[in-house]
């Protein structure tokens, strides 16, 4: 299942927010575009020799992979975290 969300923390001595991203809203705004290009990417790789579908499959997976990553980098006078859920 893709991410449906992400939480994003910055705190350091200028800034200090929390900030919950709905990931849904940009997949939906995303998907006409993916309607649109498919059919480009799957002509593309069949003039160039490849069979499309699995790379098409391989992107979805990644997509999908992107579920649980979490990301902290924590310096003396920085904080951020990045949390794909």
């Amino acid at each position: 299942m893709i991410p449906l969300t992400a939480r994003l923390r910055v705190r350091s001595p200028k800034a200090n927010f929390s900030v919950w991203l709905p990931l849904f809203l940009i997949w939906l705004l995303l998907l006409p575009l993916v309607v649109v290009l498919l059919p480009l990417v799957i002509l593309v790789c069949w003039l160039f020799g490849n069979n499309p579908f699995p790379a098409v499959g391989a992107g979805y997976q990644m997509l999908c992979g992107l579920r649980g990553t979490h990301v902290e980098i924590n310096e003396p006078e920085q904080f951020v975290l990045l949390d794909i859920a």
